[in-house]
């Protein structure tokens, strides 16, 4: 399964027609696009412009970005730049940037930080939004604990699949990736699973228990990758829900996460500080 992914990427230079120097000895960039159309390139394109671009222009590139963009080209940054970057910005619009991320990239940015200055961020963050993260980056990094995120879209028996359809939506905004909607107990505990597909074609009147899948494939918080790995090239599968030390549920693991660890180094998209 993870051969799919395993392909040539062809390089590519970034055009500099995305900046535009005033003249050979200026100390400042203008970004010749417009402010939304920064805000609809790729992140991966972003990083690419953020680790070609000099290092004191950065700031005034991220300030042309809404927060949500800012922090998704920072996690695609190389942990070196990131640390550049974060430290260049104001507390203020750093812990800003960092509310608007996934909790578990959050997590990786704040993990490369010193202490004291990921201390700082997460206490200017929202006390709900510091938490999640705080939790994650309890987990050693090697650990499937330190690849999960902790945000998921979590459905009731009582439901009908039109009904848990209507909760996936109202969900859908804050989680980066979506594949399963997963049944939990009044305890956390995982009773069963069903895609987002599996909602899409059955009746909408249907109860969910009718069409939940128990028998779940899932690993405990402390597993160690390369278990995901062989769980999501066995079944074909696109996410694995995580088990803590209580039985309860954790989170998932994504199939992103697992490709981005295991796709040979020389074919990884890495920034690194020029």
């Amino acid at each position: 399964f993870i051969q799919r992914f395993i392909r040539e990427i062809p390089h590519q230079e970034i055009g500099w027609q995305f900046v535009n120097v005033l003249d050979a000895n200026a100390s400042h960039i203008t970004l010749s696009k417009a402010r939304e159309q920064m805000n609809e390139m790729h992140p991966a394109d972003l990083a690419d412009i953020i680790a070609s671009i000099p290092r004191h222009n950065i700031q005034q590139m991220l300030e042309s970005l809404d927060t949500e963009t800012a922090g998704e080209a920072i996690h695609e940054l190389d942990p070196d730049l990131r640390i550049q970057v974060i430290s260049q910005l104001t507390s203020d619009h750093a812990s800003d940037i960092l509310e608007e991320m996934d909790p578990d990239e959050a997590a990786d940015v704040l993990g490369d930080l010193p202490e004291e200055k990921a201390k700082e961020l997460l206490g200017l963050m929202d006390a709900d939004d510091a938490e999640d993260i705080q939790e994650l980056m309890e987990h050693e990094d090697d650990t499937v604990g330190g690849l999960m995120t902790n945000e998921f879209v979590v459905i009731s028996a009582g439901m009908t699949v039109g009904e848990a359809l209507q909760t996936l939506r109202s969900q859908a905004e804050e989680i980066e990736m979506i594949f399963y909607a997963y049944l939990l107990d009044n305890d956390e505990k995982l009773l069963g699973v069903v895609s987002i597909r599996e909602l899409l074609i059955n009746d909408p009147s249907l109860p969910i228990t009718e069409i939940i899948t128990e028998q779940i494939k899932r690993v405990s918080i402390n597993s160690e990758p390369e278990e995901i790995l062989e769980i999501i090239a066995k079944y074909d599968l696109f996410a694995v829900p995580v088990i803590d030390q209580d039985g309860k549920m954790a989170g998932v693991v994504t199939i992103d996460d697992i490709v981005e660890i295991f796709l040979p180094h020389a074919l990884k998209r890495k920034r690194h500080p020029s």
